[in-house]
């Protein structure tokens, strides 16, 4: 069977412009004389439409859309993810589903039989699981038509399973002879790679060839890297989507195929490359074409403009130097040097002014206290209204700078440089910065050598150092990632780690700023547990304090 797998970027919400994205595909495939095409999960509406399922009007238009696009079938087969609705006594009435035309007629659909409800996945919300699976036999060949998560319980591949039933298991059971998954499947650092171990798993048991369509693109916070794929009976990789790109590949389940070994490149280039779509995305599908940063001459706000003038080009980024006593000459001069090489513009605006006048304002209410975290924080809030007002005078996306180590410890100020609509490094810890901007570097000077090989600091006090108020870097992401990404407590980081003390402040403090995070932007997600919609803690607990 030639089987074309159209790795398509979608937006939430725009049923229009998807469909007729899916009909030109279509056509396209009926000329290179394919027997089948399929688009990814819920390619109809993008993917997740989270509350949108509740609106009527919504539904409405995507049952409209998949009549019309069944009308558009020749007899090569339409394959799609959509939205079904089917009401009983009991549950949502509502389908993830997959949907299969042809002879301008819908012919076959198979209902999602395991909904996600972890991390960034809460289907259980919205959709009914399928009750049964089935076979769909099309062109001498019986079709297992899966949707995403329903590959993902194979108990040959997982030591633990999320789920008692394998679909999948069901329908090879019931005779399968060629496997098609369509997916929407969101990046983090790794999952490509299990991805591949997961499916070349599966198709060498059963000696069965499969097609894997998923989605690409960038949806607010999830970043989804296509990179779809084609197995042979033997389990090898036959053809491999691009990464991070639209995609259109052609499939024959009885061609020898030259196995793929490359499958996930390094940690620096592929999270560059998903921080690129994800802002790019982001700023498209929300009609922003200027990205605007405030640059200190540290290396966390210049990775940020780096990726921005990638995102958007150089031509469309703006930066804003808002110097204080503070600010050392280097700084300044680290920061014009960047502009610099990146050929962005620039104003440079003096906070000092402001600041000495809100102190004098102040002055009489604060009583004689002496200076602490509030005159640092001013001028962050300072700073903060700065960029807002750039933001909303000419148009600005603003990209807010903290990193993932930053936005843990609450090391930054909530309506000062948190201020923004997308948190572009926020699942970036400080040591990987670090990576990433010595990449950037590995051919030539892009972002300053001074930048990055200076100590950090927020330069609101003299002399001021991170590490006068953190850990150093080194100790405390270790730290933060065992508590955050692998769900560890005190004792068990202290026994790999010692440093009682150190360990308990950090715990505290993390726990202390949840307040802010829960105000933070949108997270680009590019790590297995980012802040934001995966990761829901309470603000007011009383969990065990180390």
């Amino acid at each position: 069977m030639k089987i074309a797998l159209a790795q398509i970027n979608t937006v939430i919400g725009d049923i229009k412009g998807n469909s007729e994205k899916i009909i030109e595909i279509y056509h396209r495939a009926e000329k290179d004389d394919v027997d089948l095409v399929m688009f990814p999960e819920l390619s109809v509406c993008g993917y997740p439409p989270l509350d949108l399922v509740e609106k009527y009007e919504f539904r409405k238009a995507i049952a409209d859309t998949n009549k019309r696009l069944s009308r558009e079938t020749s007899s090569v087969g339409l394959l799609f993810g959509t939205i079904t609705e089917r009401y009983e006594s009991v549950g949502t009435g509502l389908y993830n589903s997959a949907m299969l035309c042809y002879d301008g007629r819908i012919q076959f659909v198979q209902n999602k039989m395991l909904l996600p409800n972890y991390d960034v996945f809460d289907e259980v919300r919205y959709f009914e699981p399928a009750k049964d699976v089935f076979l769909h036999e099309f062109k001498g060949e019986d079709l297992a038509i899966s949707v995403c998560e329903d590959i993902w319980n194979d108990d040959d591949y997982w030591k633990h399973r999320r789920y008692h039933r394998d679909p999948v298991r069901e329908l090879i059971g019931n005779g399968a002879t060629i496997l098609l998954n369509i997916s929407a499947s969101p990046y983090a650092y790794g999952r490509r790679m299990e991805r591949y171990n997961m499916l070349s798993t599966l198709t060498k048991k059963d000696k069965l060839p499969l097609a894997y369509v998923c989605t690409v693109g960038a949806q607010t916070d999830l970043i989804f890297d296509g990179a779809s794929m084609c197995f042979d009976r033997k389990g090898e990789l036959c053809l491999l989507g691009k990464s991070y790109e639209e995609d259109y590949l052609i499939f024959d389940t009885n061609k020898k195929y030259t196995p793929v070994r490359t499958i996930e490149k390094t940690f620096e280039e592929e999270v560059l490359k998903s921080l690129i779509l994800g802002l790019a995305d982001y700023a498209r599908k929300t009609g922003f074409v200027k990205a605007l940063v405030g640059l200190s001459g540290g290396i966390d706000s210049a990775l940020v403009t780096y990726i921005a003038a990638r995102a958007f080009g150089p031509e469309n980024v703006h930066v804003l130097l808002m110097p204080s006593q503070y600010s050392s000459e280097g700084s300044i001069k680290d920061s014009l040097k960047l502009v610099e090489n990146l050929g962005i513009s620039k104003n440079i605006i003096p906070i000092q002014p402001v600041f000495e006048k809100y102190l004098e304002v102040l002055k009489p209410a604060f009583q004689n206290k002496p200076p602490d975290v509030t005159e640092e924080n001013l001028q962050a809030r300072i700073r903060g209204a700065y960029l807002m007002a750039f933001s909303n005078k000419f148009g600005y996306l603003l990209c807010t700078t903290g990193n993932k180590s930053e936005m843990s410890v609450g090391y930054a100020t909530l309506y000062g440089d948190m201020c923004g609509a997308v948190a572009v490094i926020g699942d970036v810890y400080k040591t990987q910065v670090y990576k990433l901007a010595r990449y950037i570097n590995r051919e030539k000077e892009i972002i300053p050598w001074e930048i990055i090989h200076k100590a950090p600091s927020a330069e609101l006090r003299p002399e001021q150092k991170d590490e006068d108020s953190l850990p150093p870097y080194d100790f405390l992401d270790q730290i933060l990632e065992m508590y955050l990404e692998e769900y560890k407590e005190y004792d068990e980081i202290v026994e790999r780690l010692g440093n009682p003390e150190i360990v308990r402040k950090v715990l505290q403090t993390i726990d202390n700023n949840e307040f802010k995070r829960k105000q933070a932007a949108p997270v680009l997600r590019v790590s297995r547990k980012a802040f934001g919609y995966g990761r829901r803690f309470p603000i007011v607990q009383k969990w065990r304090r180390p």
